[in-house]
């Protein structure tokens, strides 16, 4: 098994890496440079008699780049005698169809692959028939697609969050899957909605491996780390919270002086789960002062249409808690929302306001149509000139910041591989939902 080793893609890579690694008789090799691939795989492909698959995970804007997507479309061609190639990855899960017809890869990994991938790869080994793994999509002698249907959401604890053994580390995950499916996100649509979380004991042994390795600072990965433990919506399980914060320091922190960073990157909070005696307990345990918070537009009639289930005075209720135990919020916006209006962006600019006299730092985002949400085929978010002007303003007071206007162009290059046929979302299967896509061509095993 080649993966190719894209850092930019390294929190869905890794696990993936740990999953395989840990099956007999199946050789892992990780390539770097994307230019290096077909030398390992000519290699490779001659020590294991072409008994080879080269795996990608691929992210949406990783394809606005010309050169990176034409090296895949050219790799792919090159390498179908000696190699299977496979793909995963939020791109990937979204748009199926895309991968195999335009990118040219033979197999798709649709949502959750630590389980389905290990099997297949054995499947592969043992001559069983590949249809007979969950999570696959393929296009079957040239005439009809397949999809070998939905897998069980899986057990995270039962896979390792990295190979620490290959000494490759990311921040711990400690839950996935989210309940809210907001339109323009991907989280809900590839891990499902319903929320999963790793044991405490499991994540303090993963913080300790970090440790020893000289690792101080302790980060994890959550779409909502204040819904830790809970499996009620909008409801925080304070308790375990508790215990997980307190058994890593306990546990570490006097040993290895490791530091704890909680709801902040690569996590986020929800505004609706901020209360006072949530500030006291982070406040206790965390290292981190900053706390980000999912706003993505002051607008309530657009928070309504999006689905976020919150309305504008909960951020700004949630910032002012925050500021009052002595934390400062950052909070994301996202510019560009399919339906955003004039007036809409007027609310967005007068609570990003507000916001900024509390001390808040604003983070700004634009909309980008992405694979396997309600949104793909929505227009790329673009940001006026009169907003623009009143945001540089507040940029130039060192209360806003982000990649809002990079962003811009890739929402824009985005559509542009749509319409070129490059990305299909409107042929794609649907990992979500089992809705059935508009072509006939595919098929349900």
């Amino acid at each position: 098994m080649i993966f190719y080793y894209d850092k930019r893609a390294r929190y869905s890579i890794n696990p993936l890496v740990a999953s395989v690694d840990v099956v007999r008789g199946i050789d892992v090799y990780l390539v770097e440079r994307l230019d290096a691939v077909f030398d390992a795989i000519g290699f490779l492909a001659t020590k294991y008699n072409n008994n080879c698959v080269l795996g990608f995970s691929l992210l949406t804007t990783m394809l606005t780049d010309d050169q990176y997507l034409s090296e895949i479309i050219r790799l792919n061609k090159l390498v179908k005698d000696k190699c299977i190639t496979i793909v995963g990855g939020p791109h990937a899960s979204g748009d199926p169809i895309g991968s195999i017809v335009s990118l040219g890869f033979e197999y798709v990994f649709i949502g959750e692959a630590e389980y389905s991938l290990p099997r297949f790869l054995e499947a592969i080994r043992e001559g069983e028939d590949i249809l007979s793994v969950p999570g696959i999509f393929l296009l079957k002698d040239d005439e009809e697609f397949f999809f070998t249907g939905k897998g069980k959401p899986i057990d995270i604890n039962e896979f390792h969050p990295f190979p620490y053994w290959r000494y490759l580390f990311n921040p711990i995950e400690i839950s996935r899957g989210c309940p809210y499916g907001c339109r323009y996100c991907q989280v809900t649509y590839l891990h499902g909605n319903c929320m999963r979380h790793r044991s405490i004991e499991r994540i303090a042994d993963y913080a300790e491996i970090m440790a020893k390795q000289g690792l101080r600072d302790i980060r994890f990965i959550s779409p909502n780390a204040l819904a830790y433990g809970s499996n009620s919506l909008g409801t925080v399980n304070y308790t375990a919270i508790e215990e997980l914060l307190e058994t890593i320091t306990t546990r570490l922190k006097p040993k290895y002086g490791i530091r704890v960073f909680y709801g902040s990157f690569p996590s986020e909070v929800r505004p609706e789960y901020i209360d006072d005696e949530v500030a006291r307990l982070l406040l206790k345990y965390v290292a981190n002062r900053e706390i980000i918070i999912g706003a993505q537009t002051g607008s309530n009639r657009l928070l309504n249409f999006i689905g976020r289930k919150h309305d504008a005075e909960v951020v700004l209720n949630a910032v002012e808690i925050l500021h009052r135990h002595g934390f400062r919020a950052s909070v994301d916006f996202i510019i560009g929302l399919p339906s955003e209006t004039r007036s809409d962006l007027e609310e967005t600019l007068n609570v990003i306001k507000k916001l900024a006299q509390m001390n808040a730092r604003i983070h700004l985002h634009t909309f980008i149509p992405l694979p396997g949400t309600p949104f793909a085929h929505a227009k790329p978010g673009r940001i006026p000139a009169w907003f623009k002007k009143e945001v540089f303003k507040i940029i130039g007071a060192g209360k806003a910041y982000g990649e809002w206007l990079r962003q811009e162009k890739l929402a824009i290059k985005v559509d542009e591989l749509r319409r070129k046929g490059i990305i299909m979302p409107k042929a794609s299967y649907s990992s979500a939902d089992h809705q059935r896509p508009a072509s006939s061509r595919i098929r349900t095993l």
